[in-house]
Protein backbone atom coordinates (compact mmCIF):
# COMPACT_ATOMS: atom_id res chain seq x y z
CA UNK A 1 0.00 0.00 0.00
CA UNK A 2 2.96 2.26 1.04
CA UNK A 3 4.15 2.31 -2.82
CA UNK A 4 0.77 3.34 -4.43
CA UNK A 5 0.43 6.61 -2.13
CA UNK A 6 4.25 7.23 -2.93
CA UNK A 7 4.37 10.40 -5.14
CA UNK A 8 1.03 11.20 -4.81
CA UNK A 9 -1.03 14.17 -3.12
CA UNK A 10 -3.13 14.32 -0.28
CA UNK A 11 -5.85 15.13 -2.81
CA UNK A 12 -5.12 11.82 -4.54
CA UNK A 13 -5.03 9.84 -1.42
CA UNK A 14 -8.19 11.08 -0.20
CA UNK A 15 -10.01 9.89 -3.07
CA UNK A 16 -8.04 6.47 -2.86
CA UNK A 17 -8.96 5.67 0.96
CA UNK A 18 -12.80 6.94 -0.18
CA UNK A 19 -13.22 4.23 -2.50
CA UNK A 20 -11.73 1.55 0.32
CA UNK A 21 -13.99 2.67 3.11
CA UNK A 22 -16.92 2.49 0.58
CA UNK A 23 -15.86 -0.92 -0.56
CA UNK A 24 -15.48 -2.21 3.40
CA UNK A 25 -18.88 -0.82 3.82
CA UNK A 26 -20.33 -2.36 0.89
CA UNK A 27 -19.12 -5.64 2.27
CA UNK A 28 -20.87 -5.54 5.59
CA UNK A 29 -23.79 -7.95 5.70
CA UNK A 30 -27.06 -6.14 4.32
CA UNK A 31 -30.72 -6.45 6.63
CA UNK A 32 -32.24 -10.05 5.73
CA UNK A 33 -35.56 -10.79 5.59
CA UNK A 34 -36.88 -14.07 6.43
CA UNK A 35 -40.97 -15.16 6.63
CA UNK A 36 -41.58 -18.60 8.57
CA UNK A 37 -45.34 -20.00 8.34
CA UNK A 38 -47.24 -21.26 11.19
CA UNK A 39 -50.64 -22.29 10.39
CA UNK A 40 -52.50 -18.87 9.27
CA UNK A 41 -50.08 -16.74 10.31
CA UNK A 42 -46.81 -15.37 8.89
CA UNK A 43 -43.89 -14.47 11.17
CA UNK A 44 -41.63 -12.52 9.10
CA UNK A 45 -37.70 -11.69 10.92
CA UNK A 46 -36.24 -9.40 10.05
CA UNK A 47 -31.72 -9.45 10.83
CA UNK A 48 -30.27 -5.82 10.63
CA UNK A 49 -26.86 -4.75 11.99
CA UNK A 50 -25.89 -1.68 13.55
CA UNK A 51 -22.90 0.48 15.04
CA UNK A 52 -23.06 1.66 18.64
CA UNK A 53 -20.19 2.90 20.83
CA UNK A 54 -18.58 0.65 23.03
CA UNK A 55 -16.37 2.07 26.35
CA UNK A 56 -13.86 -1.22 26.15
CA UNK A 57 -13.49 -2.22 22.12
CA UNK A 58 -14.86 1.52 20.98
CA UNK A 59 -17.25 1.07 18.07
CA UNK A 60 -18.84 -1.90 17.41
CA UNK A 61 -21.18 -3.67 15.43
CA UNK A 62 -24.27 -5.00 16.71
CA UNK A 63 -26.78 -7.56 15.43
CA UNK A 64 -30.65 -7.18 15.61
CA UNK A 65 -33.02 -9.48 15.41
CA UNK A 66 -36.71 -8.16 15.43
CA UNK A 67 -40.12 -10.17 14.63
CA UNK A 68 -43.71 -9.19 13.17
CA UNK A 69 -46.48 -11.56 13.12
CA UNK A 70 -48.82 -11.45 10.01
CA UNK A 71 -52.33 -12.63 8.97
CA UNK A 72 -54.45 -12.55 5.67
CA UNK A 73 -51.52 -9.76 4.41
CA UNK A 74 -52.22 -7.48 7.63
CA UNK A 75 -49.97 -6.53 10.24
CA UNK A 76 -51.20 -8.04 13.71
CA UNK A 77 -51.30 -5.34 16.04
CA UNK A 78 -49.92 -5.13 19.55
CA UNK A 79 -50.55 -3.37 22.56
CA UNK A 80 -48.52 -0.35 23.88
CA UNK A 81 -47.36 -2.14 26.99
CA UNK A 82 -45.35 -4.00 24.43
CA UNK A 83 -42.17 -0.90 23.72
CA UNK A 84 -42.72 0.21 27.85
CA UNK A 85 -39.20 0.53 29.28
CA UNK A 86 -37.51 -1.81 26.54
CA UNK A 87 -35.61 0.20 24.68
CA UNK A 88 -36.07 -2.19 21.85
CA UNK A 89 -39.61 -1.62 20.82
CA UNK A 90 -40.12 -4.37 18.66
CA UNK A 91 -41.25 -7.99 19.24
CA UNK A 92 -38.28 -10.14 20.74
CA UNK A 93 -39.57 -13.37 20.45
CA UNK A 94 -42.18 -15.66 18.57
CA UNK A 95 -42.69 -19.21 19.93
CA UNK A 96 -45.71 -21.24 18.17
CA UNK A 97 -47.36 -23.67 20.73
CA UNK A 98 -47.88 -26.83 18.89
CA UNK A 99 -49.74 -28.04 21.94
CA UNK A 100 -52.77 -25.92 21.87
CA UNK A 101 -55.76 -27.35 19.80
CA UNK A 102 -55.80 -24.81 17.20
CA UNK A 103 -52.68 -22.47 16.16
CA UNK A 104 -51.36 -20.25 18.32
CA UNK A 105 -48.26 -17.85 19.18
CA UNK A 106 -46.54 -16.71 22.10
CA UNK A 107 -45.07 -13.73 21.12
CA UNK A 108 -43.76 -10.49 23.18
CA UNK A 109 -40.24 -9.05 24.82
CA UNK A 110 -40.82 -8.11 28.51
CA UNK A 111 -44.54 -8.15 28.20
CA UNK A 112 -45.87 -11.86 26.74
CA UNK A 113 -48.93 -12.38 24.60
CA UNK A 114 -50.90 -15.24 23.31
CA UNK A 115 -52.02 -14.91 19.67
CA UNK A 116 -54.85 -16.90 17.89
CA UNK A 117 -57.56 -16.79 15.44
CA UNK A 118 -61.31 -16.26 16.72
CA UNK A 119 -63.70 -16.27 13.76
CA UNK A 120 -61.23 -15.90 11.94
CA UNK A 121 -60.38 -12.75 13.34
CA UNK A 122 -56.43 -12.32 14.93
CA UNK A 123 -57.13 -12.33 19.17
CA UNK A 124 -53.44 -10.57 20.83
CA UNK A 125 -54.38 -11.33 24.58
CA UNK A 126 -52.27 -10.51 27.02
CA UNK A 127 -50.73 -12.47 29.07
CA UNK A 128 -47.99 -10.37 31.45
CA UNK A 129 -47.53 -6.83 30.67
CA UNK A 130 -44.69 -5.77 32.17
CA UNK A 131 -41.97 -2.72 32.13
CA UNK A 132 -39.10 -3.57 34.29
CA UNK A 133 -38.35 -7.86 34.91
CA UNK A 134 -37.13 -9.83 31.93
CA UNK A 135 -40.35 -12.11 30.99
CA UNK A 136 -39.26 -16.12 31.63
CA UNK A 137 -41.18 -19.57 30.58
CA UNK A 138 -41.01 -22.48 32.24
CA UNK A 139 -43.04 -26.04 31.77
CA UNK A 140 -44.71 -27.06 35.16
CA UNK A 141 -45.06 -30.76 34.12
CA UNK A 142 -42.51 -31.25 31.31
CA UNK A 143 -40.28 -33.42 33.16
CA UNK A 144 -42.10 -36.20 34.05
CA UNK A 145 -45.16 -34.15 35.51
CA UNK A 146 -42.41 -31.53 37.12
CA UNK A 147 -40.71 -28.49 36.09
CA UNK A 148 -38.66 -27.91 33.45
CA UNK A 149 -35.89 -25.14 32.56
CA UNK A 150 -36.80 -21.92 33.63
CA UNK A 151 -35.94 -19.61 30.56
CA UNK A 152 -36.11 -15.64 30.12
CA UNK A 153 -36.54 -14.03 27.30
CA UNK A 154 -33.92 -12.04 25.98
CA UNK A 155 -34.32 -10.19 22.34
CA UNK A 156 -31.83 -12.51 19.91
CA UNK A 157 -28.43 -11.23 18.49
CA UNK A 158 -26.52 -14.45 17.03
CA UNK A 159 -27.30 -14.74 13.02
CA UNK A 160 -26.90 -18.38 13.29
CA UNK A 161 -30.17 -18.30 15.89
CA UNK A 162 -32.44 -17.49 12.79
CA UNK A 163 -34.63 -18.76 10.30
CA UNK A 164 -36.51 -21.31 12.50
CA UNK A 165 -39.37 -20.52 14.48
CA UNK A 166 -39.20 -21.31 18.28
CA UNK A 167 -41.54 -23.99 19.87
CA UNK A 168 -42.19 -24.32 23.14
CA UNK A 169 -43.31 -28.27 24.04
CA UNK A 170 -43.26 -31.01 26.26
CA UNK A 171 -45.80 -29.56 28.73
CA UNK A 172 -49.32 -28.67 29.21
CA UNK A 173 -48.94 -26.06 31.95
CA UNK A 174 -46.88 -23.02 30.93
CA UNK A 175 -45.64 -20.84 33.89
CA UNK A 176 -45.36 -17.41 32.33
CA UNK A 177 -43.03 -15.04 33.87
CA UNK A 178 -44.05 -16.13 38.04
CA UNK A 179 -47.35 -14.87 37.73
CA UNK A 180 -49.52 -16.60 35.38
CA UNK A 181 -50.09 -19.99 34.30
CA UNK A 182 -51.75 -20.98 30.92
CA UNK A 183 -53.26 -24.22 30.10
CA UNK A 184 -51.54 -24.95 26.44
CA UNK A 185 -54.40 -27.09 25.41
CA UNK A 186 -57.17 -24.95 26.44
CA UNK A 187 -55.62 -21.29 26.41
CA UNK A 188 -56.95 -20.63 29.47
CA UNK A 189 -54.80 -18.10 31.53
CA UNK A 190 -54.80 -17.93 35.56
CA UNK A 191 -52.91 -14.46 36.43
CA UNK A 192 -52.15 -15.07 40.90
CA UNK A 193 -49.93 -12.71 42.77
CA UNK A 194 -50.06 -10.06 40.49
CA UNK A 195 -48.37 -7.36 43.24
CA UNK A 196 -45.74 -9.65 44.20
CA UNK A 197 -46.90 -9.67 47.89
CA UNK A 198 -45.31 -12.11 50.31
CA UNK A 199 -46.81 -15.17 52.03
CA UNK A 200 -45.78 -15.23 55.44
CA UNK A 201 -43.29 -12.47 55.32
CA UNK A 202 -41.28 -14.70 52.88
CA UNK A 203 -40.60 -13.43 48.98
CA UNK A 204 -41.36 -15.40 46.08
CA UNK A 205 -40.72 -15.95 43.33
CA UNK A 206 -37.23 -16.62 43.22
CA UNK A 207 -34.45 -16.66 40.26
CA UNK A 208 -34.83 -20.64 40.64
CA UNK A 209 -38.01 -20.60 39.22
CA UNK A 210 -41.00 -23.36 40.37
CA UNK A 211 -39.54 -26.00 42.33
CA UNK A 212 -42.06 -28.57 41.94
CA UNK A 213 -45.70 -29.30 40.88
CA UNK A 214 -48.57 -30.65 42.86
CA UNK A 215 -49.87 -34.21 42.23
CA UNK A 216 -53.59 -32.41 41.41
CA UNK A 217 -51.43 -30.12 38.96
CA UNK A 218 -52.85 -26.97 40.99
CA UNK A 219 -50.52 -25.85 43.26
CA UNK A 220 -46.72 -24.85 42.21
CA UNK A 221 -43.61 -24.83 44.86
CA UNK A 222 -41.30 -21.95 44.93
CA UNK A 223 -38.52 -21.15 46.97
CA UNK A 224 -39.11 -18.42 49.76
CA UNK A 225 -36.64 -15.79 51.55
CA UNK A 226 -37.64 -14.50 54.90
CA UNK A 227 -37.90 -10.70 54.62
CA UNK A 228 -35.36 -9.26 56.83
CA UNK A 229 -36.27 -5.71 55.71
CA UNK A 230 -40.04 -5.11 57.69
CA UNK A 231 -38.92 -7.02 60.87
CA UNK A 232 -37.59 -5.26 63.76
CA UNK A 233 -35.68 -7.48 65.19
CA UNK A 234 -32.37 -7.57 65.21
CA UNK A 235 -31.69 -11.16 65.57
CA UNK A 236 -31.41 -13.18 62.54
CA UNK A 237 -34.97 -14.73 61.68
CA UNK A 238 -34.97 -18.43 62.75
CA UNK A 239 -36.15 -19.52 59.35
CA UNK A 240 -34.55 -17.95 56.56
CA UNK A 241 -35.64 -19.95 54.15
CA UNK A 242 -39.28 -21.62 53.40
CA UNK A 243 -41.07 -23.24 50.33
CA UNK A 244 -44.06 -21.19 49.27
CA UNK A 245 -46.78 -23.43 47.83
CA UNK A 246 -48.92 -21.59 45.53
CA UNK A 247 -52.45 -22.79 44.79
CA UNK A 248 -52.68 -20.92 41.53
CA UNK A 249 -56.51 -21.16 40.28
CA UNK A 250 -57.53 -19.64 43.94
CA UNK A 251 -54.20 -16.81 43.87
CA UNK A 252 -53.36 -17.80 47.77
CA UNK A 253 -50.63 -20.28 49.70
CA UNK A 254 -48.94 -20.81 52.57
CA UNK A 255 -45.54 -21.06 53.77
CA UNK A 256 -43.68 -24.53 54.75
CA UNK A 257 -40.90 -23.47 56.88
CA UNK A 258 -37.85 -25.74 56.76
CA UNK A 259 -33.98 -25.74 58.77
CA UNK A 260 -31.37 -25.19 56.24
CA UNK A 261 -29.23 -27.92 58.44
CA UNK A 262 -31.76 -30.32 58.12
CA UNK A 263 -32.23 -30.05 55.08
CA UNK A 264 -28.38 -29.87 54.39
CA UNK A 265 -29.15 -26.87 52.75
CA UNK A 266 -25.72 -25.00 52.01
CA UNK A 267 -26.57 -22.79 48.84
CA UNK A 268 -29.68 -21.80 47.80
CA UNK A 269 -28.23 -22.72 44.05
CA UNK A 270 -28.77 -26.23 45.63
CA UNK A 271 -32.52 -26.31 45.56
CA UNK A 272 -33.61 -28.72 42.96
CA UNK A 273 -36.18 -31.23 42.43
CA UNK A 274 -33.92 -33.96 43.99
CA UNK A 275 -33.73 -31.82 47.48
CA UNK A 276 -37.27 -31.24 47.24
CA UNK A 277 -37.58 -34.71 46.86
CA UNK A 278 -35.45 -36.09 49.34
CA UNK A 279 -36.66 -33.84 52.28
CA UNK A 280 -40.51 -33.13 51.33
CA UNK A 281 -43.55 -34.96 50.50
CA UNK A 282 -47.04 -34.36 49.35
CA UNK A 283 -50.12 -35.56 51.24
CA UNK A 284 -52.08 -38.11 49.67
CA UNK A 285 -54.87 -35.22 48.75
CA UNK A 286 -52.23 -33.15 47.19
CA UNK A 287 -53.13 -30.19 49.42
CA UNK A 288 -50.40 -30.14 51.79
CA UNK A 289 -46.84 -30.34 51.73
CA UNK A 290 -45.07 -31.29 54.86
CA UNK A 291 -41.61 -32.17 55.81
CA UNK A 292 -40.70 -35.68 55.70
CA UNK A 293 -39.64 -37.45 59.03
CA UNK A 294 -36.20 -38.91 58.41
CA UNK A 295 -34.96 -41.39 60.98
CA UNK A 296 -31.25 -40.77 59.52
CA UNK A 297 -30.69 -37.93 57.63
CA UNK A 298 -28.77 -37.70 54.70
CA UNK A 299 -24.93 -37.65 55.51
CA UNK A 300 -22.65 -34.29 54.83
CA UNK A 301 -20.48 -33.93 51.94
CA UNK A 302 -18.19 -31.68 50.28
CA UNK A 303 -18.89 -30.01 46.89
CA UNK A 304 -16.05 -29.47 43.93
CA UNK A 305 -16.00 -26.88 41.56
CA UNK A 306 -15.32 -26.94 37.96
CA UNK A 307 -15.65 -23.08 37.63
CA UNK A 308 -12.23 -22.49 40.09
CA UNK A 309 -11.14 -26.24 40.81
CA UNK A 310 -12.30 -25.35 44.50
CA UNK A 311 -13.30 -28.41 46.94
CA UNK A 312 -15.43 -26.90 49.14
CA UNK A 313 -16.45 -28.33 52.94
CA UNK A 314 -19.09 -26.58 54.82
CA UNK A 315 -20.18 -26.29 57.74
CA UNK A 316 -17.30 -28.08 59.37
CA UNK A 317 -15.79 -27.58 62.75
CA UNK A 318 -12.06 -27.51 63.58
CA UNK A 319 -11.68 -31.22 63.88
CA UNK A 320 -11.94 -31.43 60.29
CA UNK A 321 -8.93 -29.55 59.38
CA UNK A 322 -6.48 -32.47 61.02
CA UNK A 323 -9.04 -35.39 59.54
CA UNK A 324 -8.70 -33.91 55.95
CA UNK A 325 -5.17 -32.83 56.01
CA UNK A 326 -3.86 -36.83 57.02
CA UNK A 327 -6.85 -38.13 54.38
CA UNK A 328 -4.69 -36.35 51.67
CA UNK A 329 -0.85 -36.68 52.82
CA UNK A 330 -2.69 -40.71 52.55
CA UNK A 331 -3.90 -40.14 49.18
CA UNK A 332 -0.80 -38.64 48.15
CA UNK A 333 1.43 -41.16 49.50
CA UNK A 334 2.84 -38.51 51.79
CA UNK A 335 4.28 -38.08 55.22
CA UNK A 336 3.79 -35.06 57.45
CA UNK A 337 7.28 -34.15 56.57
CA UNK A 338 5.13 -32.98 53.22
CA UNK A 339 3.78 -30.50 55.15
CA UNK A 340 5.71 -27.21 53.65
CA UNK A 341 3.57 -24.97 55.79
CA UNK A 342 0.84 -24.27 58.49
CA UNK A 343 0.01 -20.75 59.18
CA UNK A 344 -2.64 -18.31 60.44
CA UNK A 345 -3.46 -14.77 59.57
CA UNK A 346 -5.66 -12.44 61.20
CA UNK A 347 -7.90 -12.43 57.75
CA UNK A 348 -7.06 -15.16 55.88
CA UNK A 349 -7.33 -17.91 58.46
CA UNK A 350 -5.36 -21.19 58.03
CA UNK A 351 -3.31 -21.91 55.68
CA UNK A 352 -1.68 -25.45 55.08
CA UNK A 353 1.01 -26.13 51.96
CA UNK A 354 1.45 -29.46 51.38
CA UNK A 355 3.91 -30.32 48.57
CA UNK A 356 6.63 -32.77 47.08
CA UNK A 357 8.70 -31.72 44.11
CA UNK A 358 6.74 -29.92 41.69
CA UNK A 359 3.12 -30.87 43.59
CA UNK A 360 1.92 -28.56 45.97
CA UNK A 361 -1.82 -28.40 47.44
CA UNK A 362 -3.40 -25.74 49.41
CA UNK A 363 -5.96 -26.54 53.16
CA UNK A 364 -7.57 -23.53 53.91
CA UNK A 365 -9.56 -23.01 56.59
CA UNK A 366 -12.00 -19.98 58.31
CA UNK A 367 -13.14 -20.65 61.37
CA UNK A 368 -16.04 -17.98 61.42
CA UNK A 369 -17.04 -19.03 58.19
CA UNK A 370 -17.26 -22.72 59.14
CA UNK A 371 -15.29 -23.29 55.54
CA UNK A 372 -12.49 -25.51 54.44
CA UNK A 373 -10.84 -25.22 50.94
CA UNK A 374 -8.95 -27.03 48.92
CA UNK A 375 -6.71 -26.21 45.79
CA UNK A 376 -3.12 -26.16 43.84
CA UNK A 377 -1.10 -23.90 46.02
CA UNK A 378 -2.07 -20.07 45.92
CA UNK A 379 1.65 -19.49 44.28
CA UNK A 380 1.43 -22.38 41.83
CA UNK A 381 0.87 -21.67 38.27
CA UNK A 382 -2.07 -23.77 37.09
CA UNK A 383 -2.18 -26.64 35.07
CA UNK A 384 -3.84 -29.22 33.36
CA UNK A 385 -3.19 -31.61 35.85
CA UNK A 386 -4.22 -29.88 39.32
CA UNK A 387 -8.11 -30.12 38.28
CA UNK A 388 -7.96 -33.27 37.74
CA UNK A 389 -5.75 -34.47 40.95
CA UNK A 390 -8.22 -31.81 43.03
CA UNK A 391 -11.55 -33.55 41.86
CA UNK A 392 -9.69 -36.96 42.50
CA UNK A 393 -9.00 -36.28 46.16
CA UNK A 394 -12.13 -34.59 46.41
CA UNK A 395 -14.26 -37.34 45.04
CA UNK A 396 -12.74 -39.87 46.88
CA UNK A 397 -13.14 -38.27 50.07
CA UNK A 398 -16.31 -37.61 49.24
CA UNK A 399 -17.12 -41.44 48.70
CA UNK A 400 -15.75 -41.40 52.43
CA UNK A 401 -18.52 -38.85 53.56
CA UNK A 402 -21.05 -40.96 51.76
CA UNK A 403 -20.37 -44.33 53.60
CA UNK A 404 -21.27 -42.28 56.89
CA UNK A 405 -17.05 -41.25 57.93
CA UNK A 406 -16.28 -37.85 59.74
CA UNK A 407 -20.28 -36.51 59.72
CA UNK A 408 -18.75 -35.77 63.26
CA UNK A 409 -17.01 -32.83 62.17
CA UNK A 410 -20.06 -30.77 60.53
CA UNK A 411 -21.88 -28.30 62.33
CA UNK A 412 -24.31 -26.32 61.58
CA UNK A 413 -25.26 -23.79 58.80
CA UNK A 414 -25.05 -20.70 60.25
CA UNK A 415 -28.03 -17.65 59.23
CA UNK A 416 -26.59 -14.10 58.66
Amino acid sequence: MKWIFRGLGLAAMAIILFFIVRKAKKTEPEAMSRDMAYGPFVIKEETSHRKSFNMNYGMVKNTIISYAVWHDGKLVQFPNALQTNTGLAFLWRVYALPGASDPTLIAGSQSLYMIYLNDGVPVVEPIIEQGSDFASLQFLDSEAGQPGTKNEVFSKNDINDTGQLDTLQGGRYLLVSGHAVMDVQTRTIWKFSKDNNAVDNYSFPSPIGAIAFSPDRKKIVFHGAYQTWNDTSTAPPAYPHALVVYDYEKDKGYSLKYDDTATRLKNVDDINLDWFKTYFEWSNDSDTLSLKQLDVLPAWTGRYDDRDNYYYLYPVKIGMVKVFTEFVLDEMGWTEANILKDETGEYSGRRIELGSGEIKLDIGFKADEQQITFSRSLYEEDSEAYPILVKKIAMAFNAELFSGKFQEHFGKIMNE
